[in-house]
């Protein structure tokens, strides 16, 4: 999961949901250039991004110049609560031939984006709320839980590297520093132990440092024994 191809993404509006979608894609080691009105927060996240610009984004044509002299991956537009901005903005980005991620405020505004061509349709507030709930009632899905201090929780299919060996033989703390919590198996956990074998199929939650396990995954990833 944390070895991910570098993309250059253009994000417009920088509320509390833009910001923490530029510090979730620049830890992930993405290009972003960021389009606000309001310089201050530009500023606010200068040391994430490539570049900023000052600007409103009903100055279609502006936009368009600065996405024609850019070659973008992805767009996020976070203006919630512009939706006029944020329809123009997705209009321009869907003719430049873009993949974009929308912000909604209501789930009307949000049918109006998917019917402009857009992507994706984000509600932060509702898909964090069932995101929660999701994750309450269903113990087998963590996808990544980030903690503080660059600690996560991950959950990672278990590969070829590691299928039919036990934990003793992999020693996986010594070597990497990475805990194994938990083994999903044919919808039951399973606590490991020393002489647990791992199968195919088998989904692992693992705890560590993020570099750490980023190191854990590659090994896993390896199609040689």
């Amino acid at each position: 999961m944390f070895k991910v191809k570098k993309k250059s993404i253009i994000v417009i509006g920088i509320g509390r949901f833009g910001r923490g979608v530029i510090e979730g894609l620049f830890e992930r080691g993405h290009d972003i250039l960021a389009i606000d009105r309001d310089e201050a927060a530009l500023d606010d996240v200068r040391d994430m991004i490539v570049s900023g610009t000052i600007l409103d984004v009903e100055d279609d044509e502006e936009l368009s110049r600065i996405i024609g002299k850019n070659n973008f991956e992805e767009a996020v537009v976070a203006m919630g609560n512009d939706f006029e901005g944020t329809l123009i903005a997705t209009h321009v980005l869907k003719e430049a031939g873009i993949s974009v991620s929308v912000k909604a405020a209501s789930e009307r505004r949000g049918i109006v984006l998917k019917k402009m061509g857009a992507d994706r349709v984000v509600f932060p507030e509702r898909d964090m709320g069932r995101r929660l709930a999701h994750l309450i009632s269903n113990d087998a899905i963590i996808d990544l839980l980030e903690l503080p201090q660059g600690f996560v929780v991950e959950q990672m299919e278990v590969g070829v590297r590691f299928t039919e060996r036990t934990f003793v033989e992999m020693n996986i703390p010594k070597r990497f520093a990475v805990y194994v919590l938990l083994i999903y198996r044919d919808n039951q956990s399973i606590l490991p132990q020393a002489n647990t074998r791992l199968k195919k199929g088998d989904e692992i939650i693992i705890f560590g440092q993020r570099d750490k396990l980023e190191l854990f995954e590659l090994e896993n990833l390896r199609d040689d024994k």
